[in-house]
């Protein structure tokens, strides 16, 4: 099993598996049943340890040996566990890089098969020195001298590195205490650690006195306090409905501007505050915001920008209910944790955290064992459960707690979690009852409103969730003024001309007005405000020119509106003397003048541009002269 693997499925232990797992990687060749018990402290029918053993045959991390039924054989752990306890690799990592002479000869002396297979020669080492009572019968008859070494490495650090023992090893073939226990394989000099010796796990476990590693089978129980359930859904309901309007906001706005990324990499904290400001939300909100976004393919990179993908627009099209649950299926398991990297830019690489997704949904199933209406008393107890729960992950509990806290304001801007207790949008995650989400997300979140309700003060109000055509008509026609659970826009002259602007008339306006509104019913102040900026709009123009001809012969204008050659001008007469061009002046005077006719350029005060030849100088020779000095 590869290293990546072991560890992905290491991560997913509990406090009591890790730990059992940590005692069975200081033997990389095989742990006896009763070994492990001891340095459990317990018996070897304990049922947590019968448990805990199962746990990880389940996994696929360790199992019964067929023909030693006594004896646990494992992955190798000890490439994902090292250095347990304090004790140093396992002996098949310290042996790798020996010679195969020195290989032989620890094999022939601790009585193990000698041959010429070098990785077989490693395991039957390792397999000798997974047996504790084996090392403590070599123990006993080792030197004085080496017995000190020996428990001293045990009881310590696991290197060794006198100098003088050091170069002896290295430069003498007499025998020394080190020497001896070299050649035994209790300790092993490889080069790997510079001038040290090191002592393999195997070893150290064998001979610590009194050696007991911890093993916590009580998980922590968080006090919690009774708040109802339908105050929790209630709570979660409204952030369910405030964070749908937030995504929306968000992205239409970088698409009416798409926000520019750094060199770096990322959005500044420049750009993440100016659209905090704009969508009336915090940095907090816009950096998880971004994120959730950009995990559901919702934007994307142009250039040098981010701006809403394609799929942004279907997205749109979708109900309320249906969006929301987009944006949860693609939060709960995503591999970043946006909310820990406050004060640097968003939408970074740096996000991406596989161990986030692993304690995300660890915490739906802490929650979601509360019972109905029953919250937790504090973050202290959710984050005393996440460390037991994923102790490879979180770490102890305080390591944990940074962690914890981001991922509870996760849990509170999804609606997930409000009033630290569970909603039902988190029962239905940590379960997986995809139709009971379906149902939550339906009573979280109506379908969308097509109709408005319009008020004589030229506001509109929208109760419920807006639809996407709804939202773009009063978007375009009106100027909002909040969102959440409730919308509300406000008509005035320059929204209403916006949407002129844009290519609507008084009639369609009025139109589509009408059919959005409750009851077909249109305010009589809305009614005349529309009418009468229809009657101004477009009363005075205002056309693009790229150039005007001024000639007091007039008749000359006339004859030149009537070259053929000259019709990609579109020339229009402005006054009797003045024709406008749609091209530049430098394209108008070539024009003219490829038309026979000899114009001249004008300066703003009237008088003739000159054009004068233009004279370019070279800063730099192109060859230098000889220095007559170096002569």
């Amino acid at each position: 099993m590869e290293t990546a693997q072991i560890l992905q499925l290491a991560s997913l232990l509990t406090l009591p598996q890790l730990q059992v797992a940590e005692v069975l990687s200081l033997r990389a060749e095989g742990t006896r049943q009763r070994d492990l018990a001891r340095a459990l402290g317990v018996a070897a029918d304990d049922p947590a340890l019968v448990a805990a053993l199962g746990a990880l045959h389940a996994a696929g991390l360790a199992w019964p040996d067929e023909r030693e039924p006594e004896w646990i054989r494992t992955v190798q752990l000890h490439q994902v566990l090292a250095n347990s306890y304090g004790f140093g690799r396992a002996a098949e990592h310290e042996m790798t890089y020996l010679p195969l002479e020195l290989l032989q000869r620890v094999a022939y002396e601790l009585g193990a098969p000698v041959g010429r297979d070098h990785q077989r020669l490693v395991r039957e080492i390792g397999a000798v020195l997974a047996d504790p009572d084996r090392v403590r019968e070599q123990f006993r008859q080792a030197p004085a001298a080496a017995q000190d070494i020996l428990l001293r490495l045990a009881v310590g650090e696991p290197f060794y590195s006198d100098p003088q023992d050091l170069l002896a090893l290295r430069t003498s073939r007499r025998g020394t205490p080190l020497r001896w226990a070299v050649h035994r394989g209790l300790l092993v000099f490889n080069g790997y650690y510079g001038n040290a010796v090191a002592m393999p796990s195997e070893v150290g476990a064998a001979l610590r006195p009194d050696f007991r590693a911890p093993f916590d089978t009580a998980p922590p129980a968080p006090p919690s306090i009774t708040i109802g359930t339908a105050s929790i859904d209630r709570a979660g309901a409204g952030a369910a409905r405030a964070a749908l309007a937030s995504v929306v906001t968000l992205l239409e706005e970088c698409g009416r501007t798409p926000v520019p990324i750094l060199k770096a990499g990322g959005i500044g904290l420049r750009e993440v505050r100016k659209l905090a400001r704009l969508i009336e939300s915090d940095e907090e909100g816009v950096r998880f915001w971004l994120t959730v976004a950009g995990m559901n393919g919702l934007i994307g990179i142009t250039g040098d920008r981010v701006a809403p993908s394609a799929e942004f627009d279907d997205w749109l099209k979708l109900d309320p209910a249906e969006q929301f649950g987009r944006l949860l299926d693609g939060w709960f398991r995503m591999p970043a944790a946006p909310l820990l990297l406050d004060g640097r830019p968003a939408l970074v690489g740096s996000e991406h955290d596989e161990n986030s997704a692993t304690l995300r949904v660890t915490l739906a199933a802490v929650l979601a064992s509360l019972r109905g209406g029953r919250g937790a008393a504090g973050l202290e107890g959710l984050t005393a459960m996440l460390a037991y729960l994923r102790p490879l992950v979180a770490g102890d509990a305080a390591e944990a707690a940074p962690m914890t806290r981001a991922l509870w304001r996760e849990y509170e801007l999804m609606g997930v979690g409000a009033l630290f207790a569970p909603t039902s949008l988190c029962h239905a995650l940590a379960t997986g009852d995809h139709a009971k989400l379906e149902a939550t997300l339906r009573e979280f979140l109506p379908p969308a409103q097509d109709s408005v309700l319009l008020q004589s003060d030229l506001t509109a109000i929208a109760t419920g969730t807006p639809s996407a055509s709804l939202s773009a008509l009063l978007d375009l026609a009106a100027d909002r003024e909040s969102r959440g659970g409730g919308s509300t826009w406000r008509f005035t002259e320059s929204s209403v001309r916006r949407a002129f602007d844009a290519g609507s008339t008084a009639d369609e306006l009025l139109a589509h007005i009408r059919a959005a509104a409750a009851g077909g019913r249109v305010p009589q102040p809305l009614e005349y405000m529309v009418a009468d900026l229809g009657r101004k709009h477009g009363v005075v123009r205002v056309r693009t020119v790229g150039s005007v001809l001024r000639s007091e012969d007039v008749a000359l204008l006339g004859e030149i509106r009537r070259v053929r050659s000259l019709a990609r001008l579109e020339l229009t007469e402005l006054a009797p003397t003045v024709l406008s061009s749609a091209l530049s002046p430098a394209e108008t005077l070539a024009a003219l003048r490829a038309a026979g006719y000899a114009p001249a350029g004008e300066n703003p005060d009237g008088t003739i541009a000159f054009e004068r030849p233009a004279r370019h100088r070279a800063l730099q020779r192109a060859v230098e002269e000889p220095d007559d000095s170096d002569e």
